[in-house]
């Protein structure tokens, strides 16, 4: 769940099962949090849930300072970030997990994730819009991921909600998904009952997608 702002949602979100909270720290953004508030939650949070932080085109030493703060154990780079900066993040903090976010539907031609291969740990897909890095609250056309062939875990993000996860799941059968704008009342606050129906469908999404796998038959 991105976009964490409150310690209620962040709160129905963990007894919910979620497996990691985004917080940004993006100024302009309406979802903006300080590090020293990241910092407090991140502290009352039970073990084996990521702290994600999200930037945009932000220093090799801005997101080092603001990792180092807030306590998180992955970045989420939704900018033109370059391999190199990934890669410098990677060295200074081996045991940190890389992101790196890349816009669909901009033009015909998809962006090149292979140049990411060796410097991120997954990649996250989201819907472009003209002016807007990421949290568009848009669906993209999800055939256009095999195009892509990702070889690293793909998070799946771009208008995400209650209503759409099951298909987005068995359809693209993501490593996770990233959900935000999706189950809000307004920028940055959660509503409880959407991320429950939410959560009730991916869980119906995965026992769909295990019933099916030639594991279990």
């Amino acid at each position: 769940m991105c976009g964490t702002t409150t310690k209620e949602d962040a709160e129905q979100a963990v007894s919910l099962g979620v497996d990691g909270l985004g917080f940004i720290f993006v100024e302009k953004s309406p979802r903006f949090v300080e590090p020293a508030f990241a910092r407090e939650l991140i502290a009352q949070l039970p073990p084996f849930i990521s702290r994600v932080g999200v930037f945009v085109n932000s220093s090799f030493e801005e997101i080092k300072e603001i990792v180092s703060k807030a306590g998180l154990t992955q970045v989420q780079l939704h900018g033109s970030e370059t391999p190199a900066l990934c890669r410098e993040l990677g060295n200074w903090n081996k045991g940190m997990s890389i992101c790196k976010a890349f816009s669909i539907g901009k033009s015909d031609n998809p962006p090149d994730i292979n140049a990411y291969n060796d410097v991120i740990d997954s990649l996250l897909l989201d819907t472009y819009m003209k002016g807007v890095e990421g949290g568009t609250g848009k669906v993209f056309d999800w055939k256009l991921v095999d195009r892509l062939s990702p070889t690293k875990p793909l998070i799946l993000a771009g208008g995400l909600n209650p209503d759409n996860v099951m298909e987005a799941i068995t359809t693209v059968k993501p490593y996770a998904i990233d959900i935000n704008s999706g189950v809000e009342d307004r920028p940055g606050i959660k509503n409880h009952q959407l991320l429950e129906k939410l959560f009730a469908n991916v869980r119906l999404a995965e026992k769909q997608l295990f019933s099916s796998s030639s594991i279990y038959t």
